[in-house]
This record gives C-alpha cells, structure tokens and sequence, in this order.
C-alpha cells in the first residue's frame, strides 16, 4: 500500500513590477522572432506551448478558412503570442475547451477542468457540486494581468463537468488586424448531461494599432492601444476598450512551490493534471516527514505554513523562509497524513507589505500585512491587513496597489 500525496498550490502570479508607458511612447511587445513567422497560408495548425506558453513571432497570418489551435503544455499556462510586426487575422484562432474531465476532455489553454462525478469543479469561479451553482463562472483581474481562462462546471448525477474556454494574450508591435468573417473564441463546454458548463476565457489584444471587424468571444475581451488607432466594429462580446498597459506577463512574480516531500522530489507540473498522481510515498516512510518549500520574489523571514484535505487530523509545523528574496527555503514538517487515499496539500504565507518593493503608499492606505492563501482547486485569497489586524476591503486600496496585485 502507498500513500498518495497531490500537491497543489495556486500562489497567485503577482505583478509587483507594474509600470506605466510614457505619454507618446511606442509600444513594442518584447518578441525576440525566435520563432520565425506563423503564417498558416497551407492549412490548419495547432502549435505546442512551451513551458512558459509564450511564442515570439516576426508575423502572424491566418488566412480566411484556416485555423489555428494550441497543444497544453504541461503547466497548462495561457496563450501569450508576441509578433514584432503585424498580426492579420482572417480566419480563426480557437482556444475553447474540448470537452469534460471525466471524458478524456481539457479546458483551453490557461482556462480549468470541470469537476468528476459529484466532484466540484476547478478554478477560482468554479461549478459547486452540493449547491444551485452547478456552471463555472470567469473571474480574474478585469486588467487581464494575470490573464486567466474560465472555471469549470461541477459534476452532477453520474456527469462530469464541463472545462473552461482558454486564456490568451496578442500582441504586437506594429498592428492587430480581425477581418470580417473571422473568428477568436474561447468557450467553456458543457459535459451533454447534468453536469455543469465550463465558463468562457478571456481574450485580450495589444498594439499600437488595432482594427476588429471579425468576431471575438470569450467571458471578457480586453483592447488596448492608443484610442486614436484603436477601431472596432466586431461582433462577438462587448469589448473593454483602454489605452496600452505594456505589461503582457507580470515580472518578478512572487512564486512558492512545494519542491520534495520525504526526500522525493515534486515535479514541477503537480497540480497540473487530475489525473496523475503527483508524488507516490512508500508506507513506512515514519512522520514526521518532511516538506521543503521554496520561495522566489517573497521576502526573507516570512513563515510558511501547510494545511491538507483528505487527511483528517494530520499536522502540521511552521516555519520561517530563510535566504534572499531571489531564492528562498523553509522546511515544514507534517504527521499523521492517510496512507490509503490521495491527500492534497497547500502552503500559505503572510508578509509585511513594506518589505514588497514598489508598495510606495502602502503608509497612506493603512495596509501593513499582506496574506496569501490557496486551498486545491479553489479561488486563491488576498487579504490586505492593517496594523491592528482588520482587513482592507481591496476596493479601498489606492489603485496603484491594486494593480500590482492584478486586480
């Protein structure tokens, strides 16, 4: 008999590096054109996502009646498409689900997989089996940075549920052009039974110019350049219509992942698939075990703590991360985790806000802590704490701060 562990942490990708484009300034989208030019001109293709998801065009040409899709990778990350020059677009670019986790289905890209039999389904909006709330709902930053796709449908009466659509990110540094008659969608499924629907993902665009005539569909679309170059007359989900935020993925995001349980090393995807199990432990390994956890861009000194589901009455220590903010480790022990079923773990942090650089008015808003926390499959929480340990709604936050925390 084995134990079986699932770590899964949903940390979330912070953009504490938020900056504004100058007035007047050029756009550029930071393609390297190492991947050469996408021209589909020959037929249909779907591209395989690297480990980051991100692909660095010259061009971009999708010809009337050809379509393009995308392989998951691992990670399951969204869809960034960088192009140093234009992006013309006259067929169709598809980053929906495919169908539902208990029939060999995926959510699109970036976007979460409906839940199994009775099973809620995964993602920060998703369907709740035991409830009314059967359908995946989208929900993420409206400034799309983190861009995130749609939550999945809970699984009902003998039906899984639905995947969410995908998540994806254009841009490009000389223009954006959709064709009438062309397509960008990201659905979310429905299982065809009980089960409930994956919601729709999000698409965002970015340029220096941007003209849509073709249809655009997912839970939110988001257009940005200079409004002056900025044309729309689409079809498809009403757009949100903003000048340019240069930041296509956030840099320097705080990150904290579970690296060894018991002395065997995590994969760098766990979490990733519900399907697999991430780390398989032998019986006889004698508690407490161990937990190592590594911590990149959160301040030296924080303490980190683990909690469990599907071990009822494990425990767990506490313990501080010690390093640089670069690179930082702390070793948490845990006793008392069921050796018979699949226990998910989650770890957490909370930090001093002004150890956060960039947090320039955290004084003027009162915040003084701020606590990350992720249980499996569910909506990733921020609080934003005072000195007396009252919690700022983040509406109250100055929208620097918002921002840097993508919401």
């Amino acid at each position: 008999m084995s134990i079986w562990f699932r770590p899964r942490l949903l940390l979330p990708v912070l953009g504490l590096a938020f900056t504004f484009s100058a007035l007047g300034q050029t756009f550029s989208s930071g393609s390297t054109g190492a991947d050469g030019a996408l021209d589909l001109t020959a037929g249909d293709r779907t591209v395989q996502l690297p480990d980051s998801g991100i692909l660095n065009y010259t061009t971009v040409n999708i010809p009337a009646g050809r379509t393009l899709k995308f392989g998951l990778n691992l990670k399951n990350t969204p869809v960034v498409m960088l192009a140093q020059g234009a992006v013309s677009i006259a067929g169709a670019i598809n980053v929906s689900a495919i169908g539902a986790f208990g029939y060999s289905g995926s959510p699109g890209p970036g976007g979460f997989y409906g839940g199994n039999t009775n099973q809620d389904g995964f993602g920060p909006g998703a369907g709740i089996a035991a409830s009314s709330q059967l359908n995946g709902s989208w929900v993420g930053p409206l400034s799309l940075v983190p861009i995130i796709g749609g939550s999945g449908g809970a699984g009902t009466n003998g039906w899984p549920g639905g995947g969410g659509g995908g998540a994806i990110v254009i841009a490009a540094s000389l223009s954006v052009a959709t064709l009438p008659g062309s397509q960008i969608y990201s659905n979310g499924v429905s299982s065809g039974g009980n089960g409930g629907v994956g919601a729709s993902g999000a698409i965002r665009l970015v340029s220096n110019a941007i003209n849509v005539a073709g249809s655009l569909s997912a839970a939110i679309v988001r257009l940005e350049a200079p409004l002056s170059a900025l044309i729309y007359t689409g079809t498809g989900t009403p757009p949100v219509r903003s000048t340019i935020n240069p930041t296509i993925v956030p840099t320097n995001p705080p990150a904290l992942n579970i690296t060894s349980i018991g002395g065997y090393p995590v994969p760098s995807y766990s979490g990733s698939s519900f399907t697999t199990i991430d780390v398989l432990l032998p019986t006889q390994l004698q508690d407490p075990i161990p937990v190592v956890v590594q911590a990149t861009n959160v301040p030296p000194g924080s303490p980190v703590s683990i909690a469990f589901s599907g071990s009822v009455g494990a425990t767990s220590t506490t313990a501080n991360l010690s390093g640089t903010t670069t690179s930082s480790t702390a070793t948490v022990y845990v006793s008392g985790l069921t050796r018979s079923s699949v226990t998910f773990l989650f770890a957490s942090t909370t930090f001093s806000a002004s150890l956060i650089a960039g947090l320039t008015r955290a004084d003027a808003s009162g915040l003084s802590d701020v606590q990350l926390a992720a249980a499996p499959g569910r909506r990733t929480t921020y609080r934003f704490l005072r000195k007396d340990g009252s919690e700022i709604s983040a509406a109250k936050l100055p929208e620097d701060i918002r921002h840097m925390f993508g919401l």
